[in-house]
């Protein structure tokens, strides 16, 4: 497999140990001056032919919550550029999408590219703990790995900028990075197994 499964090997072996790589440079640490942000929600930009259904379906919520949070009525319609306010779902034991953008299979492997906005925050697809933020994991760049407590594992590889430390608690929907000009890479794994992302993830339609 990939080589830089071999960390993962470890990372399993070790109990999850957590793992970091710090630049150089004395003291330097790859979260300094990086503002984690403290939300309650984020929001979604309408893009033309999205409905409410299908928003509050990429976000794990129910559209009536959707509705209730922007203040639509019933049967009321979205317009094309409309900024909705995306609260954060009830926790949940599903995988949810962390970022939303035009999805591509990602080589040979079982993971997804998804390609959004530079500056597009990447969320926690389900809670757990930050086994990896490494600035430089081989051939993926920036990437966070989330234990999932339960043998699962999901992977967030090629981001611009890392909002988390390893060994933290993030809940789902939480942000964990920010894309750059790169599309994200994102993998679910059951120990060192790659899973069918898409299986796991919600419909989009």
């Amino acid at each position: 497999m990939l080589k830089h499964w071999t960390v993962i090997a470890l990372l399993l072996a070790g109990g999850c140990a957590t793992v970091e790589e710090r630049p150089s440079g004395p003291m330097a640490s790859p979260w300094v001056g990086q503002a984690i942000p403290s939300l309650s929600g984020s929001y979604h930009r309408v893009r033309p032919g999205e409905t409410l259904w299908r928003i509050a379906r990429l976000y794990g919520l129910h559209p009536n919550e959707l509705a209730a949070a922007n203040r639509i009525g019933a049967g009321g319609g979205l317009k094309a550029g409309q900024q909705l306010f995306i609260p954060l779902p009830k926790e949940s034991g599903q995988f949810a999408w962390p970022v939303i953008g035009r999805v591509a299979s990602s080589g040979g492997s079982k993971g997804i590219r998804i390609t959004a906005a530079p500056g597009s925050l990447v969320r926690a697809s389900r809670s757990g703990r930050v086994a990896v933020a490494t600035r430089h994991l081989s051939g993926w760049g920036r990437t966070v790995i989330i234990d999932h407590f339960d043998g699962y594992l999901s992977v967030y590889a090629a981001m611009d900028q890392i909002l988390v430390a390893p060994g933290s608690s993030v809940r789902q929907g939480l942000p964990v990075g920010k894309l750059g000009p790169d599309p994200l890479h994102f993998e679910i794994r059951q120990g060192t197994r790659a899973k069918s992302a898409m299986a796991l993830l919600p419909a989009t339609e």
